[in-house]
């Protein structure tokens, strides 16, 4: 049995809750959601929840969260919201308020996941400590016929499949190499994370209010959840290389915000969002 293996089946056989929630940040695209439920499916750790935080999707994502859930060893919730524009704060603060799980991991519904990928997040877990890791950008060519097999075996996550279809500074991300994570985390200083790709424990994302609900639209309310969490005394740990994501092709529309909301957003004062996790309802 394997140390995390143990760590699961205490914390597991005290609570009756799951190891990690996993918080699937969509807004339609159930195609590409059906793929990232393929990888989790797929994943060498079984022992999470898989919650979706739906920001106004049709009736495409629901229908596809039904056929999957039975498939998943714990049902999977779906937390949807009204759409009115981009609302990711609000409706993954409302997705964490469902979480059973002591630690969070975070990802989007356009990112398929290494087999070892939730293992990882987990393996590497410290208590006032974010994990964040990068994804491999994948073209359109070969987004458009990825199928559903080429998750299924493995096949995405050989190097050579995915090689030329993503930038050239995208392929070190895709390689999984997991005895570098020590050396990266002594070498980097001032890491980054990605709404796509980040956990942590559940207490430290509410000690400084989640999501400040008051971001609306894309874009920076990632960049603000990590200040405000380095404000708080949370360190940001890199688990790049061994985290793996493949992020599908799509095009995105552009960030709406002024400059004088993105340098606030950025550079915030304190660490307490004031509208947020406890506070948006």
């Amino acid at each position: 049995m394997t140390r995390v293996q143990s760590d699961i089946r205490e914390s597991t056989s005290a609570s009756g809750a799951p190891a990690v929630s996993v918080i699937v940040a969509v807004c339609n695209r159930a195609d590409f959601l059906e793929k990232v439920f393929l990888s989790l499916i797929n994943q060498t750790l079984s022992d999470f929840e898989v919650i979706i935080a739906d920001d106004g999707s049709g009736p495409e994502i629901a229908e596809c969260v039904g056929r999957y859930s039975p498939r998943f060893a714990r049902p999977i919730r779906h937390v949807w919201q009204q759409h009115n524009g981009f609302r990711k704060t609000v409706i993954v603060n409302n997705a964490v308020r469902e979480a059973s799980a002591g630690y969070l991991l975070f990802i989007d519904g356009d990112c398929i996941l290494h087999r070892r990928f939730v293992e990882s997040h987990y393996r590497h877990r410290k208590p006032r400590a974010v994990l964040g890791g990068r994804r491999v950008m994948l073209d359109e060519p070969i987004t458009s016929r990825l199928t559903k097999d080429d998750i299924a075996s493995g096949r995405l996550e050989r190097p050579w499949f995915w090689w030329n279809h993503c930038a050239r500074g995208d392929r070190k991300h895709g390689v999984y190499v997991p005895f570098l994570f020590t050396v990266s985390n002594l070498r980097k200083k001032g890491y980054s994370m990605f709404g796509s790709n980040f956990s942590l424990f559940k207490e430290d994302f509410c000690s400084v209010n989640g999501y400040d609900e008051t971001i609306i639209g894309r874009g920076m309310e990632d960049e603000n959840l990590r200040e405000r969490l380095k404000l708080s005394g949370v360190s940001i740990r890199s688990v790049t290389r061994e985290a793996i994501q493949y992020h599908l092709f799509h095009t995105s529309a552009p960030v709406p915000h002024s400059k004088e909301s993105v340098a606030a957003w950025c550079f915030p004062k304190q660490a307490w969002a004031a509208r947020g996790i406890a506070t948006g309802r």
